[in-house]
């Protein structure tokens, strides 16, 4: 799974920083960082005139790239390249070598640090506005257009066959719903509505990787039509295709389980089943309508298409549902219904982030003195999650006895349906549930996360999901921090040269291809 597409983000997917840049801010000075004006915006998101006066006075329009990363991004000499007339600024991380640049063409030097790149627009000629602004390293000036990703970057994700696109086309929350509410690769930056998906199909080709796309769950049929087509027309012919309505449609948290919620209790006002009951049988419904779609696109290579039902790890009587197809009054085949394959979330761990839990993990770290350890704490929390035990009110005698129950009863279902199984995520979820987690608590899952402990783990989570005979499992996810919100990526920094999850991870590709799996 990729992370999002952010100006915080510590992928750096792109050579051009700008597509990832916060969408603009207006401000005044250092005194007002957003002064709520109204930004007339172009199409594609460039800034086309100066907002009317108000108070707060806008005094300039600013943007935010490679912020709150650490410095964990190159320095040096960088370019930025835009059309049109008006005045840029740089500050922070960033200062204009004036007598380098010239119009359309500035050269600021770059010192990392945790602030980032703050760049401002200070003026605008409304009649030919500043737009398609780059923000390159000066070296890639003849060969950015070309090789538009990161290559550390694509170094770090070439061990993966597989790239699954949820994040980087925002899937959850989506307010997509036709075609032309998409992004483009002339939008402006890609932090706000993701990532096109000629983009996608792109570090696909470049990587050889088969690309997982999720719908937006408010598409249409013509949405859905124009991507599948956009796809069988680029994406190299050798690669297999994943297609999957939205995300999770199961999880209340989301904005697709309250539509799909009001679209079921508007079609079947009168039923008498359960809301949960309605809410899946209208995923299931959808997500076979998505899935027809794209079979009938694809055509006579429809074989290349997985089309994904997915479910709730620990209710498989979610996927027993949608897979019946209650909703059909004389249900298709699998394969007529365009679907390969149930997926799952095999996550381990979560529960030890239960609010309930936090005095006993705080215990676990407390010292005679009063301080807290958090080496101690580990200790106690890496038995926890192998063999169970340590927690007062828990039932649970090691995480991966738990998976494996949850495994089985997906494998059995799969077997009975005669379909694949696969895990649209997977790995650790160490992450607190309280609404302000015990920073002691934070640090305690981060550390976990670094600990060779947790590479061990994944080493024995992952034998275990394959010799169970799990298909493919696309880890959540690639590069990302730790922080209060999980600790979710196998590397921290796109720079890191390892780490105990990336390392297990690849380590396992690498054996299971040696051995000829």
């Amino acid at each position: 799974n990729l992370s999002f597409v952010r100006s915080f983000s510590p992928a750096l997917h792109f050579v051009d920083g700008f597509k990832s840049a916060r969408p603009w801010i207006p401000q005044r000075g250092k005194k007002v960082w957003d002064t709520g004006a109204a930004l007339t915006l172009d199409e594609n998101g460039w800034v086309t005139a100066w907002p009317d006066a108000t108070e707060p006075v806008t005094t300039e329009i600013s943007t935010l790239l490679f912020d709150n990363i650490q410095g964990n991004y190159p320095g040096g000499q960088y370019l930025v390249l835009y059309e049109g007339e008006g005045t840029l600024t740089y500050s922070r991380d960033a200062s204009k070598n004036v007598s380098a640049s010239a119009p359309g063409r500035d050269v600021i030097n770059v010192t990392p640090s945790s602030q980032g790149i703050l760049l401002s627009i200070t003026a605008i000629n409304p009649e030919n506005y500043i737009k398609n602004i780059r923000v390159i390293p000066a070296e890639t000036e003849t060969t950015y257009t070309t090789e538009i990703f990161n290559p550390l970057y694509l170094e770090k994700i070439a061990p993966f066959s597989t790239l699954r696109f949820m994040d980087w086309g925002k899937t959850n929350d989506s307010p997509q719903v036709n075609w032309s509410d998409r992004p483009t690769p002339e939008t402006a930056t890609w932090m706000r509505k993701g990532v096109p998906v000629e983009i996608m199909v792109e570090l696909a080709n470049t990587t050889q990787s088969n690309p997982w796309f999720t719908l937006p769950h408010q598409a249409t049929d013509d949405y859905v039509r124009n991507f599948a087509t956009y796809v069988r027309d680029n994406l190299a012919p050798d690669l297999t295709v994943y297609v999957e309505y939205s995300n999770e449609v199961w999880n209340s948290i989301f904005d697709q389980y309250r539509w799909v919620r009001d679209q079921a209790n508007a079609e079947w006002p009168n039923s008498s089943l359960d809301e949960y009951t309605k809410i899946m049988d209208w995923y299931s419904r959808r997500t076979t309508e998505v899935t027809r779609i794209w079979d009938e696109v694809f055509g006579a290579d429809k074989d290349r298409v997985i089309g994904v039902m997915a479910g709730r790890s620990a209710n498989v009587g979610t996927l027993t549902r949608t897979l019946s197809y209650a909703w059909a009054e004389n249900p298709l085949t699998h394969a007529e219904y365009g679907i390969d394959a149930l997926a799952i979330a095999p996550y381990f761990g979560n529960y030890l982030g239960n609010s309930n839990y936090e005095s006993q993990l705080l215990s676990w770290m407390q010292q005679p003195d009063g301080s807290l350890n958090i080496d101690s704490g580990l200790d106690t929390l890496f038995t926890e999650l192998n063999e169970g035990g340590q927690l007062v009110g828990s039932n649970q005698t090691g995480v991966l006895k738990t998976i494996r129950t949850q495994i089985q009863n997906h494998k059995n279902l799969a077997e009975a349906e005669g379909l694949d199984w696969l895990a649209y995520e997977g790995g650790q979820s160490l992450v607190s549930t309280a609404r302000n987690p015990n920073p002691a608590v934070v640090n305690l899952f981060s550390a976990a996360n670094r600990d060779p402990r947790m590479g061990e783990l994944y080493d024995q989570y992952l034998h275990l999901w394959n010799e169970m005979g799990g298909g493919l499992m696309i880890h959540y996810n690639d590069i990302n921090p730790n922080s209060k919100s999980g600790s979710w990526g196998s590397l921290e920094f796109v720079n890191q040269t390892g780490a105990p999850k990336y390392d297990a991870l690849v380590n396992f590709i690498g054996a299971a291809q040696a051995s000829g799996f």
